[in-house]
């Protein structure tokens, strides 16, 4: 689990895979962290100049109390003055910036690559979560009858993506009832492996859904799948820079995420990872 110590030092490589940091900003809510390093977590809870130096990086409005961290990311300064920096920059000499930018984009895909231990090459930037998901979720090659194990806590929109294939392609839907609150692991297991037959190609669950928080047992689906020959696809809009993890330490095939969530990027930034051997079996979402 996150400590504070673990916490600020993630937001900090977070922070600095999409935004360039700007002024001293980032600088003094590190300094505040290691200020307060040695203190109990009574003591930083009562400890206003700590949390003045969080609240000052960012530009919440001060008359709202949000609640709702994970649709869109909050106001982070150095992100919003990097967007308005990159902005003016591309808004100059289109094609000029654009030849610059275009290598920013492959120094994120390695940054990122480091964060969730792939290789950048496995890595594709996309528009958000929603189009992550569905570059596989449109692009694998499934036949009629062939069947995909879901839960009814999966994202509404990749939901809408597979009730289309299933209307288009004939594919079969295996929606597994998953309860809230949150279930135990081993629950959570016996339902969605009770939904797998001899048909089941893919498997799909959330890394942790929206609606409750729940947590998926990755590791035990993704051996008991591949021990079946069937492919994992994880949706991690909610996991990736939320919990600690590297991609090896679940073993699944597919794993999307939103980047303006919990990364704190600007909005609309996303990434599908496809394993190197599965890139040429994938038709891309927008053919380039």
């Amino acid at each position: 689990m996150w400590n504070r110590r673990g916490f600020l030092r993630g937001s900090a490589a977070g922070a600095g895979v999409l935004a360039g940091v700007g002024g001293n900003g980032l600088e003094r809510v590190l300094a505040a962290g290691r200020a307060t390093a040695e203190l109990s977590a009574e003591q930083v809870a009562a400890n206003e100049d700590f949390w003045f130096e969080v609240q000052q990086a960012f530009t919440e409005d001060r008359n709202i109390i949000n609640l709702n961290n994970g649709t869109i990311q909050n106001g982070l300064r150095i992100v919003q003055e990097a967007v308005r920096r990159h902005n003016e920059f591309s808004a100059s000499a289109g094609w000029h910036s654009m030849s610059v930018l275009g290598k920013e984009i492959e120094s994120c895909r390695r940054r990122l690559a480091f964060h969730l231990g792939c290789d950048p090459e496995e890595l594709v930037i996309c528009r958000g979560g929603t189009e992550a998901g569905q570059i596989p979720i449109m692009g694998l090659d499934l036949k009629r009858g062939d069947e995909v194990v879901i839960t009814n806590q999966d994202y509404p929109r990749l939901l809408s993506a597979w009730r289309q294939r299933e209307k288009r392609d004939g594919i079969a839907l295996k929606i597994v009832p998953l309860p809230a609150p949150p279930v135990p692991l081993d629950q959570f297991y016996q339902l969605v492996e009770q939904q797998v037959t001899p048909r089941t190609k893919l498997i799909h669950v959330c890394h942790m859904t929206h609606w409750t928080g729940q947590l998926a047992p990755l590791r035990r689906i993704a051996d008991m799948a591949h021990a079946k020959g069937i492919e994992v696809l994880v949706d991690g809009a909610h996991g990736f820079m939320h919990v600690p993890f590297k991609l090896a330490d679940f073993g699944c095939d597919y794993y999307t995420a939103s980047l303006h969530k919990w990364l704190l990027a600007p909005p609309g930034n996303g990434f599908v990872r496809i394993p190197k051997d599965r890139i040429s079996r994938v038709w891309p979402l927008t053919p380039p």
